[in-house]
Order: C-alpha cells, then sequence, then structure tokens
C-alpha cells in the first residue's frame, strides 16, 4: 500500500475525463486518493450521449452536448473549488473553457499520445487552440516539450509513462485460461502498418503460438488470412485479461507507435511488471531503462526479432533469467503510478506557486 503524501499545499483535484480506459484518468483518481489528495472525476463521456448523434458530436467534437460539457466543467470547478482542475486528453475542451477554468483555480493539463506531431488530425482541434489557455501542460514524450511551449503552453515538463501496481503484477492462470490466453509470442497494442505486422506474421507462419491483441476491425483488416487464423481472433483486452494475456505468452513484444514518436510506452513498465520476458523494439530510452541480454531483450529488424524469438523459446533457463531481473528492476526503478503521481504534484504545485506570484 503506497503510503500518504504529506502535502499540505495541494489537497484537493478534479479530473476531467477525455479518454477511455481504465488505465488513464480511473488509475489517477486511485493513485491520488492513495497519496491523501481529495480527487473527484467529472467524466465527459456520461454527458454525451452514446446514440447516432451522440457518436457524431464525438467524431467532430461539435453540437449541443460537446457545449454542454463545457459549460458543466466550469459550474463543477465553482461548485468544488479544487486546488488542481487537470484535463487529461482535454480533447471536448474550448480555448474559452480552459481560460474560465484558469480563473478559478490552476489549470492543468496533460496527453499520453502525440498531438504536436499530428496536430491537424481532428480530435485534437480544440486541444491544440486551447494549450495556450493551460496553466501547465504534461507531456509524454521529451520532443513535445519543446512543440507544447511554441503553442504557447506556459509551463511543460514530461511525465513519463507507468505501470499500475494493482493491476500489472504476476498471476498463476488456470488451465482454462492458459487455453484462452497461452502463446508463445503474444502482442497487445493497435495496429500500424510498419514492423509489427511483418514480425507477427513470421512467427504464425513459423508454426509457433502467436496471440495478438488490441482491436478486431483494425487487425483483421491489416494480417494476412492465414495469420489471423493462427493469430486471432484479436479483441481489445483490458484489466485481468490483459495480465493474463502477458502472463500466459512465454515473450511478450513491444513496438513502438511511429505515429506518436514512440521511444517507450506502457507496455515498457507493464510486462516486466507481469513477470514477462520483454522483446522490444530498441530504443535509446530503453536501452536505458533496461540492460539488453541481462534484464529485457531488443531488436531492430524482422531477422533480429525472429533469432531472438527462437532463440529463447529454446532456452527457457535464460528466458526466466531475464524475465525475473527484469521484473526486479521495474519494480525498484519508480516507473510505477504512485512515482508518477508524485512528480505530478511537486511539478503542479511548484507551477501554483509562480502563477501566483505572477498575478
Amino acid at each position: 500500500m503506497a503510503t500518504s503524501l504529506n502535502n499540505n499545499r495541494l489537497e484537493s483535484v478534479l479530473i476531467a475525463r477525455s479518454a477511455f480506459g481504465e488505465i488513464y484518468e480511473h488509475a489517477w483518481l486511485k493513485a491520488l486518493r492513495d497519496l491523501g489528495i481529495k480527487a473527484e472525476l467529472f467524466d465527459t463521456h456520461c454527458y454525451i450521449p452514446q446514440n447516432l448523434a451522440g457518436r457524431l458530436e464525438q467524431h467532430y467534437l461539435l453540437g449541443p452536448h460537446i457545449g454542454k460539457v463545457n459549460r458543466l466543467v466550469v459550474e463543477r470547478v465553482r461548485e468544488m473549488r479544487p486546488d488542481v482542475a487537470h484535463f487529461y486528453q482535454g480533447h471536448h475542451y474550448t480555448p474559452e473553457t480552459i481560460a474560465q477554468v484558469a480563473n478559478l483555480t490552476f489549470a492543468s493539463g496533460s496527453h499520453c499520445d502525440d498531438p504536436f506531431g499530428r496536430r491537424h488530425r481532428r480530435e485534437y482541434q480544440l486541444l491544440m487552440k486551447a494549450l495556450p489557455e493551460y496553466d501547465g501542460y504534461h507531456v509524454n514524450r521529451q520532443c513535445n516539450v519543446a512543440e507544447a511551449a511554441a503553442c504557447g503552453v506556459k509551463r511543460v515538463r514530461v511525465l513519463m509513462t507507468y505501470y499500475i501496481p494493482w493491476m500489472h503484477y504476476p498471476c498463476a492462470l488456470s488451465a482454462q485460461e492458459q487455453r484462452d490466453f497461452g502463446s508463445d509470442v503474444v502482442f497487445a497494442g493497435h495496429m500500424e502498418p510498419d514492423l509489427r505486422i511483418e514480425c507477427l506474421s513470421r512467427v504464425a507462419r513459423a508454426g509457433l503460438r502467436c496471440r495478438i491483441f488490441g482491436g478486431e476491425a483494425q487487425w483483421r483488416s491489416a494480417l494476412p488470412g492465414d495469420v489471423y487464423r493462427v493469430a486471432g481472433p484479436t479483441p481489445n483486452v483490458r484489466g485481468a485479461d490483459y495480465r493474463r494475456a502477458l502472463c500466459a505468452s512465454k515473450i511478450a513484444s513491444c513496438f513502438f507507435s511511429k505515429w506518436n514518436r514512440d521511444q517507450y510506452t506502457n507496455r515498457s513498465w507493464e510486462i516486466p511488471a507481469c513477470g514477462t520476458f520483454l522483446l522490444s523494439e530498441r530504443t535509446p530510452a530503453m536501452q536505458e531503462f533496461y540492460c539488453e541480454g541481462k534484464e529485457a531483450e531488443f531488436f531492430e529488424s524482422l531477422e533480429e526479432f525472429i533469432d531472438k524469438v527462437q532463440f529463447y523459446l529454446r532456452d527457457e533457463s535464460a528466458r526466466k533469467r531475464i524475465a525475473a531481473a527484469g521484473y526486479a528492476r521495474v519494480i525498484a526503478s519508480g516507473n510505477d503510478i504512485y512515482s508518477r503521481m508524485r512528480q505530478w504534484l511537486a511539478d503542479v504545485t511548484k507551477w501554483r506557486d509562480e502563477k501566483q506570484l505572477e498575478s
């Protein structure tokens, strides 16, 4: 259990939710509460109907319910008077709304993807316009710091991804769970037209047990038919099923999004935290986080990926030794959500002081 944070200056946070998935705003909420912060959630999605009209509003970020959530979040800030109002992703919120919130409290934001690399995409249209109104903003990669500042963000810092201790840990599996999730090689993540398709296809065609999770429609349309018959179906897995998929695999692969210019991702911590052998694309960041060949393995090409898959499937003792060392490293490394929330609290506390001195 996390220890309470001795922080008398920042006591309450309102998190406005724009993302989906329990590893984002809901995880922040629990971690902050465990650290002694009064944290409440404003769930944007609750106010937008799930019918066709609501889906169109979500798609175009325009319509009566988009206007409604902008009004309601300001009302909620006025009622709660939190020390910080944090907009996670903030896709739904206009510059006028963020400016109103900043007049009431400290307006903070963060994004787990890379809106700066694809700023012209539809879902980022309100966010990019609103960035100058935020009092402070956290980004997920170093290259975003200068990009956010160039967009008018007053204060910006990197807040890296994390694993979640109550969700990502080694678990024993039943025989049925092994049948449902077991594999030689697993990948759990979205589809991109890059090395992941070639690598996973080669595994499947080699007669190895390959499983892919991350979205049925996207993966089914991208995979060759013979590969899909081996690796599919490819649904999204979350929560306990995601943990089971990792724990049931001998090797968990990690590919990085070129769309998001990733050097690391949540899977960089989640896979070792589940006690599973990590085979990741090689990046300078990953080479800093793990000792190659001792705590994780890396690859840069299809040939290197396949060579290491075949080697570590044959050498069970080496695979288990590296998995155990990777687990020890990630547990000791401070890459859990509590460590990230401590950094976030420290950053925002400092930024609030700066804002008060400027006023």
